[in-house]
């Protein structure tokens, strides 16, 4: 009898262990009072906790029946009134944590600087300096790198999860290898993954960086090998915001995790306050402060966070019933983000609109997303879903898709520039918009064409073209003609030593004949050079 009684206690007790242990090991909730996670973890431990006394007491027969109802024992109206707290403390931390009651605290949480785009942003020269392509045509181009390899493609994956990144101030998209199922990684887990994806952004290709020491860390792992079990393990007490694939300068792999902490309250304006680095060949993992974090690191602030701290930082400074009735003041960030490379760092750019009018920019922002640090630039001008109409509709009879657009300096001009793609994804054309006139868009099939356009363009409107930055050849003109095209006219001008030069319609032109000398600017010379202005 006495056996019986020892194990109607220890079976339910070594129940609730178990169960409570795979579901920490399933779910892995940070061990973080902040977290709505831990709570919901806590509440589960509470029910199964409650689930064992019960098959306890029913083994000790404790529980009694009175007037047909369970009375039930003390110790569940005990972890009741526990659960009753609990949920009444999460209700009054959650309201006090509100943008209601906490606005002033989420709209400082950022500094917003002012600058200068013409001083602050460097001037692109040419096209090809810029990082042009998206995500989607990432995963096209990787996809096709990792077919080439015979004895990988059968086994792995490339992951759909593309990171933009720049190894010594040069932009590319790197992507890792996971294993293709389950029983992949059963057959090869011992191994681990034997490399990842590096996309070149601007010359549009691909290659595969095959690693002397492999993978071991990853999503497409299982048990402590998998990403987020590793990194729980590391860090057990972390609030995961983003968790990046990334490459220091030599190439090697890591997983780059920020960690979370409300700013608001208990539960409220959540910010990276950490970045944990986790070496995704050994696990190894260090953690960093903000201000810490290695110059390699370039992802700790995503594009989301940013764009809602800015929102928060432009909508709740008037405070929370201005940002709700009067709207006094409010701005908020554009739809969407894109990113741009300056330097060693990789920055999130994104237009900033009055709460009243989405259909123009009032300025854009551009954020370090290592630092986090803001600049504002007002330059009012096309959003940029506009922009890429506007971009689509310069050649609407081909019916091509517009990415999200790039922001570039061109001789002081803030501009867009972005490709444009058919129904498969593929490259077809590219275009550049000015920010401030969205009506000068310029489209062209090669990326050298549409930048020589553009300075051409940018000339003729009026807007000063920096001589020094163009090559220049004086010529006399043999042969000049005027070719309409769609409405609008082409002069071609044929030189004396057999030369030719376009660009776009000036009156000027009308006064030069054959025999006459011009000074010609241009980028780059092609068989048929597309220049930026002329001097007569």
């Amino acid at each position: 009898m006495q056996k019986n009684r020892m194990l109607g206690t220890l079976i339910p007790v070594l129940l609730a262990v178990l169960v409570t242990g795979i579901g920490y090991y399933v779910t892995l909730p940070p061990l973080n009072p902040h977290s709505s996670q831990f709570w919901t973890f806590f509440f589960f431990t509470l029910a199964v906790i409650g689930g064992a006394g019960l098959l306890i007491s029913l083994a000790h027969r404790k529980i009694v029946v009175v007037n047909q109802h369970m009375k039930l024992p003390v110790f569940i109206k005990v972890l009741l009134v526990i659960a009753g707290i609990a949920l009444a403390l999460l209700l009054i931390f959650s309201i006090a944590s509100s943008q209601l009651l906490r606005a002033g605290t989420y709209s400082s949480l950022i500094t917003v600087e002012q600058g200068d785009f013409a001083e602050d942003v460097p001037q692109s020269e040419y096209v090809t300096d810029i990082a042009l392509m998206d995500s989607d045509s990432a995963r096209i181009i990787g996809a096709r790198t990792l077919g080439t390899l015979s004895d990988l493609v059968s086994q792995y994956n490339v992951s759909d999860t593309y990171t933009q990144i720049a190894m010594e101030g040069v932009p590319f998209k790197v992507s890792p290898l996971e294993h293709a199922s389950f029983f992949k990684w059963l057959q090869n887990g011992s191994k681990g993954i034997p490399g990842y994806v590096k996309v070149d952004p601007v010359a549009f290709d691909a290659e595969f960086v095959r690693l002397e020491q492999y993978i071991t860390i990853s999503p497409s792992c299982y048990l402590g090998d998998d990403l987020m079990r590793a990194l729980r393990f590391a860090a057990p007490t972390a609030i995961w915001g983003s968790v990046y694939f990334e490459v220091d300068d030599q190439g090697n792999p890591f997983w780059i995790a920020s960690v979370l902490e409300p700013q608001a309250g208990w539960f409220g304006a959540y910010d990276v306050t950490e970045v944990v680095v986790m070496d995704a060949c050994t696990g190894e993992a260090q953690t960093y402060a903000l201000g810490e974090v290695p110059a390699w690191v370039d992802i700790v602030f995503t594009g989301y966070l940013i764009c809602e701290k800015y929102d928060w930082y432009g909508m709740l400074g008037g405070g929370y019933l201005n940002s709700i009735f009067s709207q006094t003041g409010c701005v908020v960030t554009t739809d969407d983000f894109g990113y741009k490379i300056i330097g060693d760092d990789v920055y999130v750019f994104t237009g900033v609109t009055s709460v009243s009018n989405d259909e123009a920019n009032i300025g854009f922002i551009l954020v370090n997303s290592r630092t986090g640090e803001y600049t504002y630039y007002a330059v009012p001008g096309a959003e940029e879903y506009s922009a890429m109409a506007a971009a689509e509709g310069s050649v609407q009879q081909y019916r091509y898709e517009a990415s999200f657009p790039t922001l570039i300096n061109v001789n002081g001009e803030a501009t867009y520039i972005m490709v444009l793609k058919d129904a498969s994804g593929i490259v077809k054309m590219y275009s550049m918009v000015n920010v401030e006139n969205y009506n000068l868009v310029v489209t062209s099939e090669t990326q050298n064409d549409v930048f020589q356009k553009y300075k051409a363009r940018l000339s003729q409107s009026g807007v000063n073209v920096d001589s020094d930055s163009l090559e220049s050849r004086t010529i006399t003109v043999e042969e000049i003609l005027y070719i309409p095209n769609n409405g609008t006219t082409t002069v071609y001008i044929r030189s004396t030593d057999g030369k030719v030069y376009k660009i776009a319609f000036d009156e000027s032109l009308l006064l030069t004949t054959a025999g006459d000398r011009l000074t010609v600017y241009y980028t780059i010379e092609e068989p048929i050079t597309q220049l930026v202005k002329f001097e007569q």
